[in-house]
């Protein structure tokens, strides 16, 4: 390992340490009713409110990126939409532990106005922004119609990547809450301010065993069901 290395993985744990005090509201959903509630852009300038039109017909938000000439060192794509601890988003609703506190999926509806279909990502860090963890989603998105994407919280999959940490470790210190997009070629080389939408950000807690047990009889029980009324 070398001294940079340490270094990083030194200043990782110290950050971990303190982020994620606060438990997670869980169930939870942001509807955007009457404002913002402290979400913020690529530059961290507030959200604008949109009072009609979302995926219910009620309110949202919005954001304006020009993908024009981005790049990142990470490989990624650009973060559109940020809940930070630091803004009191959402109440601090995402701030916590999320393997301890239960999170088992994280859904979000989203539509853009780009002539191209974007695939979207979540990206959760501590308080101070790092180090985090990137969640993808392989739901397509295309253009000018809502879409509601979901996130596995599954510290195990191959879609959660962890930046110097383990994935498992940026999830249990969750202080950001980000949501972003991929940057196809053709967005890149085009000097446009396109429009991105969300809402109803939601998290959905762990099934509870029970629960997740009686859904497997049940379906193992029309099953059978179909099975004794095609014999006869």
């Amino acid at each position: 390992m070398t001294r940079f290395t340490k270094l990083a993985a030194g200043l990782a744990c110290t950050l971990l340490v303190g982020a994620g005090a606060s438990a997670t509201t869980v169930p939870f959903t942001e509807n955007f009713d009457v404002d913002v509630s402290g979400w913020e852009d690529n530059v961290n300038d507030p959200l604008t409110f949109v009072a009609s039109g979302g995926p219910d017909g009620s309110s949202y938000a919005s954001a304006a990126f020009n993908y024009l000439g981005f790049s990142s060192p990470f490989g990624g794509g650009p973060v559109i939409f940020r809940a930070g601890d630091s803004d009191d988003a959402s109440g601090d609703a995402f701030v916590g532990d999320w393997l301890a506190d239960g999170v088992g999926e994280v859904s979000v509806w989203v539509r853009h106005d780009t002539p191209e279909d974007l695939t979207f990502f979540l990206r959760v860090a501590t308080s101070f922004n790092f180090p985090g963890a990137v969640i993808g989603s392989e739901q397509v998105v295309p253009p000018n119609t809502w879409t509601q994407v979901f996130f596995d919280i599954d510290p195990s999959s191959p879609l959660c990547i962890g930046e110097t940490v383990t994935c498992a470790d940026a999830l249990a210190s969750v202080g950001n809450f980000q949501l972003g997009t991929d940057a196809p070629a053709s967005l890149v080389a085009t000097d446009f301010a396109y429009t991105l939408d969300v809402d109803q950000a939601s998290l959905t807690p762990v099934p509870e065993p029970g629960t997740a047990l009686q859904l497997v009889t049940g379906i193992a029980g029309l099953a059978l069901l179909g099975r004794k009324r095609v014999r006869r």
